[in-house]
């Protein structure tokens, strides 16, 4: 409905933003002093991967900052898709950042280095780990709640160097318990493959996000919110479609429309489904509707029993729980219907 954020939501994500980026910061300085103290590979590449979460949050920053500004002439639908540009350089980083790890340890595999001051080096692993997957859990909350792919992608890169670092923590544990040092760089190579598999899925989801991949279950609440709403003269929806830019979502449909009612009759309900949706989806909306005027054809399917057009008797009502999508075809009972459109 609105152009504008809820004043709450911007002032929500630049709060979580900057304390993921101190936080970032400061577990990279902590990492890093393990490093010194012990020499390992694996904890090498943890701290690696911590110089990606500061780059990313630095430029989720730039991202969110810029995404919460409102639509001009320059950008009509708004800034809300550099989010999505965020979410994909944030997964390029850390492919970046595994495919070092694995340059790295690789090598050590047949020359394994001494690890030194283990025990004073696993506690400061533990106390980052910890911090790491607190921040993620509250970043990943945070950014559905305010509807930001930045927050959501740096929310689960953050939950994912925790998991590394309690893989570097057991891999020590294991080296201090054998003195197997060969484990460390193992460690360091299986660390790797798995933030790879992170890396490649948010590449993945900033394309789907950027090419407005169907969100099938957020069509599905629009079709129960339209059905919940459904008053008589609203005769056909379909090629229905939704997209989203950052914290907007863009809704647009068909809708046929008795063919004698005014220009103030279909700008009310134009208004009605507008508010409606608001209510019901809970989501900042903007919705734009092409309304059908409807033919002899839809008289079967139009239950409004004083109709003065009316051409045939009505014989079946239309099923709006399955208003047809875009692409796909119509379902076979409303075949006729569609045709005509």
């Amino acid at each position: 409905m609105s152009s504008e954020l809820s004043p709450d939501l911007p002032q929500l994500r630049q709060r979580a933003i900057w304390i993921s980026l101190i936080t970032g910061v400061l577990l990279l300085l902590l990492k890093f002093g393990a490093y010194l103290l012990t020499g390992s590979t694996a904890v090498l590449s943890d701290a690696l991967e911590s110089i990606i979460n500061v780059v990313a949050a630095a430029f989720a920053a730039f991202t969110v900052w810029q995404a919460s500004r409102p639509p001009d002439e320059r950008y009509p639908y708004g800034y809300g898709k550099l989010e999505s540009f965020s979410s994909g350089f944030e997964g390029a980083l850390i492919l970046v950042a595994a495919i070092s790890i694995l340059a790295t340890a690789i090598p050590q595999m047949r020359h394994p280095r001494p690890i030194q001051q283990l025990d004073a080096g696993l506690a400061l692993l533990i106390v980052g780990g910890l911090a790491n997957y607190l921040l993620g859990y509250y970043l990943i909350r945070t950014g559905r709640q305010a509807r930001s792919d930045a927050l959501v992608a740096d929310g689960y890169h953050v939950r994912t160097d925790a998991v590394t670092s309690a893989g570097v923590i057991i891999g020590l544990v294991l080296v201090r318990i054998t003195s197997w040092e060969i484990l460390d760089p193992i460690i360091a190579s299986m660390v790797a493959l798995n933030i790879l598999f992170t890396g490649w899925r948010l590449v993945r989801s900033s394309v789907a996000n950027l090419m407005d991949k169907a969100d099938s279950a957020f069509l599905q609440n629009l079709t129960d919110a339209l059905v919940s709403m459904r008053q008589p003269g609203w005769i056909a929806p379909h090629r229905l479609r939704s997209w989203r830019s950052g914290a907007f979502r863009y809704i647009d449909f068909h809708l046929v429309l008795p063919r004698y009612w005014d220009l103030t009759q279909a700008h009310t309900v134009s208004t009605t489904i507008e508010k409606g949706l608001a209510t019901a989806l809970d989501e900042e909306i903007q919705v734009i509707i092409h309304m059908d005027p409807c033919s002899s054809i839809h008289c079967h399917v139009c239950d409004i029993a004083d109709c003065p057009v009316r051409a045939e008797p009505f014989r079946q009502d239309i099923a709006w729980s399955q208003i047809e999508y875009l692409p796909g075809p119509p379902p076979p009972l409303q075949e006729e219907v569609w045709e005509s459109h």
